[in-house]
C-alpha cells in the first residue's frame, strides 16, 4: 500500500523540449550541422541526471521535427524517458495538445512549457501547467538539498604519481612491524611498576567507591632499590 501511495504522488511529465532547451540556456544563436542534435542530447542528459527513475519512466519530451535524428523513428527512449518528434510540417505544441487530450490520468499530469497555449490545454484537462524556468529551478534545488544533507561525494583513489610521491616521502609502510611494536609497548607498560600505579589510579578515578577507598588508604611509597 505504501509503495502505491508513493507512486501516485509522482506526476506524469510532458515537456516542451525546445522550450525547455531555450530556458536552460542550451540554445545557440546560430546552428551549424549537428549542433541542435548535440544540444538536445545535453538537455536529455540533464533530465536523466536530475529526475528519479520513477519520474523518468513517467516523462515524455516532445520536440519539433526540425533536425530530427536521421535513421531513427519519430520516437525513442532515453534512460527511461520517451522522446517524441512531431511529424514534418507540424509543431511540437500540436502533438503535446493531442497527448494531453487523450491522457488517461490528466489530473496527475504536469505540462512543462512557458507557452500559454499549452497552459490552456493543460487546464482544460485539469492538468498542472508549469513554466520551463520554474521547472528548472526545481531541478536545481534538488542539487542544493543533496549538498545541505551532508552527502559526501566519493573520494577518488590516488593516482600512480601520487602513490609514488608518498612512497618516496615515507617509504614502504610495514603493517606487521607496526603491530609488533605496539604489542611490545603494551607488554613493556604492563611490566613497568610506575605504569601499574598509573593504571591503578585511573581505575580508581573511574569508580567513586574505589576512589574513596584509595584516598583513605593511599598506597605506601615503595623503598628505592
Amino acid at each position: 500500500m505504501a509503495v502505491m501511495l508513493v507512486m501516485a504522488a509522482i506526476p506524469f511529465l510532458i515537456i516542451d523540449g525546445y522550450n525547455l532547451l531555450h530556458a536552460a540556456g542550451l540554445s545557440l544563436a546560430n546552428y551549424k550541422q549537428g549542433d541542435l542534435h548535440r544540444q538536445r542530447g545535453r538537455l536529455l542528459a540533464l533530465l536523466a541526471e536530475r529526475l528519479s527513475t520513477e519520474e523518468r519512466q513517467r516523462c515524455t519530451i516532445v520536440f519539433d521535427a526540425v533536425d530530427a535524428p536521421s535513421g531513427l523513428d519519430s520516437q525513442f527512449e532515453h534512460d527511461g524517458m520517451a522522446v517524441l518528434f512531431a511529424k514534418p510540417g507540424h509543431e511540437a505544441d500540436e502533438l503535446i495538445e493531442e497527448l494531453v487530450a487523450v491522457h488517461s490520468a490528466a489530473r496527475q499530469l504536469t505540462v512543462v512549457s512557458s507557452d500559454h497555449r499549452l497552459h490552456r490545454a493543460a487546464r482544460s484537462r485539469r492538468a498542472s501547467p508549469l513554466d520551463s524556468e520554474a521547472f528548472l529551478a526545481r531541478l536545481s534545488r534538488r542539487g542544493d538539498v543533496i549538498e545541505l544533507a551532508g552527502v559526501t561525494p566519493p573520494v577518488a583513489p590516488p593516482t600512480n604519481s601520487e602513490t609514488s610521491y608518498w612512497l618516496r616521502e615515507f617509504g614502504t609502510i610495514d603493517v606487521d612491524a607496526i603491530a609488533t611494536e605496539e604489542s611490545a609497548d603494551t607488554l613493556t607498560n604492563a611490566a613497568d611498576p610506575w605504569q601499574q600505579r598509573i593504571d591503578e589510579l585511573e581505575r580508581a578515578l573511574n569508580s567513586p567507591e574505589s576512589l574513596d577507598h584509595w584516598l583513605d588508604n593511599p598506597p605506601r611509597k615503595r623503598p628505592r632499590p
